[in-house]
This record gives structure tokens, sequence and C-alpha cells, in this order.
């Protein structure tokens, strides 16, 4: 709780022992206890005792573990706040502390706890942290409080304790004390039962409200104070906490108090001093305070106007009294007994000590007021702005209103259209099921014809299957046996020129030649019909190996010199590199370029060029001749099956056709260069460098 401290040397009969009597007699009952339950006294006496310790924290945690093992939400949740209490400086501990808080289930000690937690990190962050950095926040914490106020009560209250705390360290005027007491009403709507938040509200109410000089106020926050610490000690006697006591903490709150006794009365004024003197007796922490600065009698005597003793015992701890026990209001009761009993170089020496004390308190009121009223502009400034932004808010919503009923009247007049509309499709529907009956009829006859028409087409199609089957039967058949009797007449011819006399030889070796060449013709021709079967059938199979381009190239150059019309240069332009390819269809698409060439080209060149593409990893050929050229507009009939530019050239217009079909299955292409701008034309062959 905010109102605990170290712990008296004080058994529970007050006989005095030792520090290291107090730990053997909690070891040995903790030793004793069976159960988690049984080990919490133990440790809650452990814990009071290493209060202000190093070990304080390790006991702490041990007695968390321990009261969750017994099941003991209360007690895991009180040793929560100690921890935060205690921890007010460490930041992270009390973020961690929070986080084990939350873990719990919902219930009103655990909201209790959470903002108790809240409230002491505000504080630490407020207290601890730089100028700048709490005047941020004391912006942050205003703006949230004047444009978006929470609504749940203790999310209310730990946002306005922000303020306060936060606010106190800039100014001690009007301002913080407005904001104080409309924490303390938010505090009076709380939960009776939220102990933690009253204690730590009332010790700093009854500071500031003492440093503030509001008497009244000050001694009700203490009186409640007062209140909370003897429940402390009923709630700490039932739980067997023997080592927990707080009369040093009823000492500080009973010299507050006496330094409000304007507000007292005659028989409170030596109830509080009593009470003050009894905690010093009793408690060596109180003592040593006392000792150092007697501010309760100072207080008392000067009351009792008895200058005297409050000159000689302020006289004997002026330097020893602290700023919070208010040293202005000190000097000048000192000032007013040096006067009442003559002692007039106190006098002096107090009144120039006083003086400064005013021009400082003087200089600190003149900025604290300054700090006040720039908080009150900031204030009042964000709800100028919140009220400008409520105003166009509303003025946005009038105009939403405005543009809704526009809309809303649009729509009313559109649903009007959209209703005549509906009768009139409503009765062009019942037209139009009309037609559709008929329709459906009509579509019904058809379908019927369509399946009737659809089982012809199945049996043409059928039909056609065969006669394509039986066509390339026939073709295959014709193809062989065409062959045989090609062949006899290539070898018959050859003998006869051989057997020729002299005299003939010439003539029947010029005849032999006529003849194998139409041989050869016809045989070329039966070849691509079956190979043109064969890519149909897609039964031609592609056999891949590396082979060198310069070699491709001059075989498929020699194949043909010998049919070059004479005046025709048979050129062969190739890089050499190695590349991955099937040398036999390659050749095949060569050779069919450039018979086509040689065929169509009567003077000039053909050039069979060939070069490797390293970027598109491809093998590109070209076969150029200066022979008649193609128009751009055939670059594509060309390829057609059967297909002849020239009817009257040899050759059944199906070459071209296969050596396209080659390229593709080869993964290329083969196209007739359109951008070619010389006489003659020009194919290109691409394939994969690395098919």
């Amino acid at each position: 709780m905010a109102v605990s401290g170290p712990q008296e040397a004080v058994g529970t009969k007050g006989t005095e022992i030792s520090y290291e009597e107090k730990i053997a007699d909690v070891n040995a009952r903790l030793a004793a206890a069976c159960t988690p339950a049984d080990s919490l006294a133990p440790l809650y006496n452990l814990y009071d005792l290493s209060y202000g310790r190093d070990s304080g924290n390790a006991v702490g945690w041990v007695l968390l573990e321990t009261a969750i093992r017994a099941d003991d939400e209360t007690v895991a949740l009180d040793v929560l706040r100690n921890m935060a209490n205690y921890n007010m400086r460490n930041d992270s501990i009390l973020s961690l502390v929070l986080e084990q808080a939350k873990k719990f289930p919902a219930s009103n000690d655990r909201t209790h706890t959470i903002t108790f937690i809240r409230i002491i990190q505000n504080n630490s962050r407020a207290l601890y942290a730089a100028p700048e950095v709490r005047e941020k926040q004391l912006q942050n914490f205003l703006q949230q409080l004047s444009l978006n106020p929470p609504t749940d009560l203790y999310e209310r209250i730990v946002l306005l304790y922000a303020v306060c705390i936060n606010l106190s360290e800039f100014a001690n005027g009007d301002l913080l004390t407005d904001y104080l007491q409309r924490l303390g009403e938010l505090i009076e709507e709380a939960d009776p039962e939220n102990h933690a938040l009253r204690n730590v509200f009332n010790v700093w109410a009854g500071m500031i409200y003492t440093k503030v000089e509001k008497p009244s106020l000050a001694i009700d926050a203490s009186l409640k104070l007062l209140g909370e610490i003897d429940m402390l000690d009923e709630r700490n006697a039932q739980m067997g906490r023997i080592y927990r006591n707080y009369d040093a903490n009823r000492y500080i709150v009973y010299t507050r108090i006496l330094q409000n006794y304007e507000a007292l009365s005659e028989a409170d004024i030596e109830k509080y001093h009593r009470l003050a003197l009894e905690m010093v007796a009793r408690n060596s922490r109180a003592a040593k305070t006392y000792h150092n600065a007697p501010v309760p009698s100072i207080f008392y005597y000067y009351s009792k106007k008895d200058y005297t003793r409050t000159f000689n015992l302020i006289d004997n701890h002026l330097d020893a009294i602290n700023q919070s026990f208010g040293k202005r209001k000190l000097l000048k009761m000192y000032m007013e007994s040096a006067r009442a009993i003559g002692r007039q170089d106190a006098l002096l020496n107090a009144s120039a000590l006083y003086c400064r004390e005013l021009e400082e308190d003087l200089e600190n009121r003149q900025q604290e007021r300054y700090r006040e009223l720039q908080v009150l502009y900031d204030v009042n400034d964000m709800k100028i702005r919140n009220l400008r932004l409520k105003e166009e808010k509303q003025g946005a919503q009038k105009a939403m209103w405005r543009t809704v009923t526009i809309v809303c009247a649009l729509l009313l007049l559109a649903l009007f259209i959209f209703t005549l509309i509906l009768i009139r499709l409503n009765r062009r529907r019942a037209l139009l099921a009309r037609k559709l009956e008929k329709s459906n009829n009509d579509l019904a006859h058809q379908r019927d014809s369509l399946r009737k028409a659809n089982e012809e087409l199945k049996e043409a199609r059928d039909v056609a299957s065969r006669a394509n089957q039986i066509k390339t039967d026939f073709i295959n058949n014709m193809s062989h046996e065409v062959r045989t009797p090609l062949q006899a007449m290539t070898e018959y011819a050859a003998i006869i020129a051989d057997n020729a006399e002299d005299t003939h030889r010439q003539y029947m070796r010029d005849f032999a030649d006529r003849l194998l060449l139409n041989c050869q013709m016809v045989n070329t021709i039966v070849d691509d019909v079956l190979q043109l079967a064969e890519l149909n059938n897609s039964s031609l199979i592609i056999k891949q190996n590396l082979f060198s381009s310069k070699p491709i190239c001059d075989t498929a150059a020699d194949a043909v010199r010998r049919r070059l019309q004479p005046g025709v240069e048979l050129r062969v332009e190739a890089d050499d590199f190695i590349f991955r390819t099937d040398r036999h269809r390659l050749l095949q698409i060569l050779n069919n370029l450039l018979t086509n060439a040689v065929k169509f080209t009567s003077r000039g060149t053909i050039t069979l060029a060939c070069t490797k593409n390293e970027t598109a990893r491809t093998v590109e050929f070209s076969v150029t001749d200066t022979g008649i050229g193609i128009s751009p507009s055939d670059s594509e009939i060309i390829f057609e099956r059967f297909h002849k530019l020239d009817s009257s050239a040899p050759g059944a217009g199906i070459g071209l056709t296969i050596a396209r079909m080659i390229a593709r299955l080869m993964g290329g292409d083969l196209i007739l260069d359109k951008a070619y701008a010389g006489h003659g034309a020009r194919f290109l062959l691409t394939l994969p460098y690395d098919f």
C-alpha cells in the first residue's frame, strides 16, 4: 500500500528483539508449514522484514507464486500492490507487475489492483522524468481529458490522477486544486473497498493541500488516511503479519495535521501532538525524524503562543528543517517568536533568510502562475478546437442529412418509376411467356432435329475416320508399291547406259540421267507424303545429340550443289559452334529450303548462313536466294500443304509444310522473312540452343 514502509524492530508485545531473531523465527514457522496456504503468513512476515532491503523483490515474487499455488487471489493481488509501491521508481518492474495483475480473472479486486499500479506508474513517470517529458505528458493527458474523456470510472481516475501529478510539478495554484477536488469526487464514486486507491490519493492530497495552504482539506485527507491505516492494522493482524506496523507513517500524518493547526481546535492540537510524541517514543524512524526536526512540537508550541519554546526548537534545528514541512512558514514563526522574546539578532538573521525565501517563493509562484496560465490556455485552446470540430461535425451532419433527404426523395421517385416499369414489364413478361412457350415448342422440335443431325454427323465422322484410315493405309501401301518399280527403273537406266555402244553412250547417258532425276523426284514426293502422314500421326521421334554447326551446313549445301542451274553460286556463311539437335531432321529442313531456292533461282547466289544468339539461347539459320521472290502477303500461304504459288513448278507443294512442322517439333520455328528487302527471298529457321 502507499503508506507502507520499513518495519520496526518490535515483537508482538513490543519487546525489542533483533532482526536476526525475527528472521530465525520466520524461517522456523516457514519450515513448519505443510501447504502453500500455511506458508503465506510466514512469507508475508519475511517480506515485511525484507522491505527496503536487496532481498525484498525476491521474497515478493516467491510470496506471489505461493499465493497463486494456494489459489488465494486476494493475497496475490495484495502482494502485487505492495511490490508496485516498493518499486515505484523502477518502471520495468512496474510494467511486469501490471502484466501479472492482468492475468487474473476479472473481479473488483483485480480492477482495483490494476488501477493502483497504473497510478503508481504515472506517478513514477511524472516525478522522475525530465521537465520537457513531463510537459509533453501533461499536454497529452489534458488533450485526452478535454477531447476524448474515457467513459469507464477507473479509466477517468487514472487519467485525472496523471493530469494532477504532472501538473503538480509545474504549478500549485487553483488549477491544481480544482483538478484534485474533481479527482477526489471520482474516488468517492469508486468502490469503498478500493482501499489502495483511497490510500494513495489521501497521502498525495494531504501533501498538496498542505502545500497550497488549504488546511481544512489537508486535515480531511489526513484523517481519511489514518482511517485507512487503522483498517490496514486490523487486516494485518488477521493475516498474522506481526512485523508490519505503520507508526512512522502515523507520525508523518500527525505532523501534517499539526502543520494545519489553524483549522484545529485546542483539544485536537493537544491530541495530535500527544499522538505524534507517542510514535516518537515507540518508533525509531519517527524518533530519528523528530530528533532532526521536531516539527510537531514547533507547531504545537507556536499554536499555544509559547514563543520561547518555539524559538528554541526552530533555532536549534533551523538548518535541518525540510522544505516539505513548510520552511517559509517556519521562518515566519521563528521571526515572530524572536520578536516576542526580544531576540533582535536572531530576528535580523531570520528576516534575511525569510526575504530570500519570499523572493524565491515569489519567483516560483510567478513561474507557476505562468505555467498554470499556459496550461489553461492550452486547455482552452483544445476546448475551442474541440468546439470547432464539433461545429464542423454538426455542419457536416446537417449537410449529410440534407443529402440523405434529397437522396431519399430521389429514391422514392425512382421507386415510383421503378414500380411503373415493373407493371409494364409484368405485362410484357406475360406476353413473353406466351411467346416463350411457343419458342420452347419450336426449340423442342429443333432439339429433336439436332439430335437426329448429331447422330448423322457421328455416323459421318466415323465414315470419315474410316476413310482417313483407309487413305493413310492406301498412301503407305502405294508408297511401298511405287518404290519398287522406281528402284528397278533406276537400275535399268544405269544398265542401259553402261551397255550402250560407244556411239550412243553419251545419248543413252543423258537419257539415263533424266530418268534417274525423274525417279528421284517421284521418290522425293513419296517420301514427303510418307513424312507428312508420320507428322500427322505424331509418331516422328526427335533424337538429340551434340553436333557442330558448320559441318551440318556444308553437308546440306553439298547435297544440292549438283542441282544448281548454270550461273548460280551456292555460299555457306556459318559460324562453327557446338549445339544440341537432331542432325538428320535439321539436314532435312535445310535440304528442303535449299532445294526450294535452287528450284526458283536461275542466276545470282544462294546463301546458307548460321549464327548463335547468346541472349535468346537460340541457333538461327537463314537461306537467302536471288530468285523470283515471294510476296509478303503469301508468307503463310506457302506453308500450307499442297499449296504451290507456281503450279508449273515441280514438286507436290508440301516441302515447306513438312519443314515447318519438323522445326516446331524440334522446339523452334520456320518463317519467311517479310522484312528482307533484297531481290529474291529469305527463310529464317530458329532452333533452341539447348533443345
